[in-house]
């Protein structure tokens, strides 16, 4: 009843042949997959207090590098085609002020990793706004 170890390789030869190469082709599509790299512009917004206004801003879009699979890189861009990241600056007054940019404020898609942003930082200038015509009628 024991059978030789040539026997046990020989029995069904041509069946165990097909499943080797079908196993080297998966393995090596899956070993051989790489993630995609992906740049795209996201709008930036800046909210003041009431009050002020952002008169100059250094940009006013930032360039988000992503990588991830192919299908998750799709998704990203087509649905983010009108993101805006919406930042409130209304808490850090008047003058020259410098934001960083939150990568948590970023919405991507699961399995897709922000690589980088630039710029990382925007330089915004806020002042008050004056009412002239108030000032005209205070003056009278």
């Amino acid at each position: 009843m024991r059978r030789r170890w040539s026997d046990a390789v020989t029995e069904n030869f041509s069946y165990k042949v097909v499943a080797l190469f079908i196993s080297l082709i998966l393995w090596l599509t899956i070993l051989g997959r790489r993630d995609f790299v992906l740049s795209k512009n996201v709008d930036i917004e800046l909210s003041t207090a009431p009050g002020t206004h952002v008169v100059a801003q250094t940009a006013d879009h930032i360039k988000v590098k992503v990588s991830g699979p192919r299908a998750a890189l799709k998704k990203f861009m087509e649905s983010s085609l009108s993101q805006n990241i919406n930042l409130d600056i209304s808490h850090r007054g008047t003058g020259v002020i410098y934001v960083d940019i939150p990568l948590n404020k970023i919405d991507v898609p699961l399995g897709v990793k922000i690589l980088g942003v630039r710029p990382n930082q925007i330089q915004a200038e806020v002042l008050e706004i004056k009412d002239s015509g108030n000032d005209k009628q205070k003056g009278q």
